[in-house]
């Protein structure tokens, strides 16, 4: 999902077989167990929201963030 400048590109944009490769590609990592456990991003979002925190969209994405772990 990142291109060569490490931007996320815009799915909705793709062509059919890229979006069946991609979600292939997925599946298998997923079925590998090649995939980051949700505790890893949690720690790594949180971590960076704490460094941006004077701001106020870092007080959003942290009531975000928490909003999904209580889901």
């Amino acid at each position: 999902m990142l291109n060569d400048m490490n931007k996320i590109e815009n799915a909705a944009k793709w062509s059919k077989e890229r979006l069946d490769a991609e979600l292939e590609k997925g599946y298998n990592d997923m079925l590998n167990g090649s995939v980051t456990p949700w505790n890893d991003i949690y720690a790594k979002l949180s971590e960076a929201i704490s460094k941006n925190k004077n701001g106020t969209l870092g007080v959003d994405a942290e009531e975000f963030i928490k909003g999904l772990m209580k889901s």
